[in-house]
């Protein structure tokens, strides 16, 4: 009886620190780009409550369909996008495509240098239902998946994720509409 009872606690605790750890993985494009574009992808189709985005260059045709599959069922899209490489189409940017769209919002972020070239918003990350990260050096692109040399970090602990809610907010708070 007391094994039994040792085996039963052993069991709950294996399955708390389980749920409580999560999952994290690692991803080298573009030999994993398939892959983490598509657990990307699926994210967006299966957030519930909000899609946060900070991004330098977002010009993936997947990501805008699965974004606005989102905004369409009522999921809260809020992107914080690089001024210059997002402000229209020039640079096939999908920025300027979800920015009309109902429950989605941008803001625009130039760096923060002091003469004409001002620097950049250069940060690339996805935070989904405020419990999934997804950051690294790719940016939302084609190219970053497939052909070039990128690292991304995906992490579904929530309590790993909630620290970058108030980098994303302050981000949020210094950016401007257009």
């Amino acid at each position: 009886n007391k094994r039994e009872k040792m085996k039963q606690i052993l069991i709950i605790i294996l399955l708390v620190t389980t749920f409580l750890q999560g999952e994290d993985k690692i991803y080298l494009l573009p030999r994993d780009g398939n892959k983490a574009e598509k657990q990307i992808v699926n994210l967006f189709y299966r957030a519930h409550q909000n899609i946060k985005i900070a991004m330098y260059s977002f010009t993936n045709k997947k990501f805008l369909k699965a974004l606005k599959s989102a905004a369409r069922r009522g999921v809260k899209i809020q992107i914080v996008a690089d001024y210059n490489s997002n402000r229209n189409m020039e640079h096939n940017s999908i920025v300027p495509i979800l920015k009309g769209l109902r429950n989605i919002e941008v803001k625009y972020l130039n760096g923060v240098g002091k003469r004409k070239y001002k620097g950049l918003m250069h940060i690339k990350l996805f935070i989904i239902d405020k419990r999934v990260v997804v950051f690294g050096s790719a940016n939302g692109t084609y190219s970053a998946y497939h052909q070039n040399y990128e690292l991304l970090y995906l992490n579904d602990n929530w309590t790993f994720t909630r620290r970058f809610l108030p980098i994303f907010q302050e981000l949020w708070e210094k950016g401007f509409k257009k």
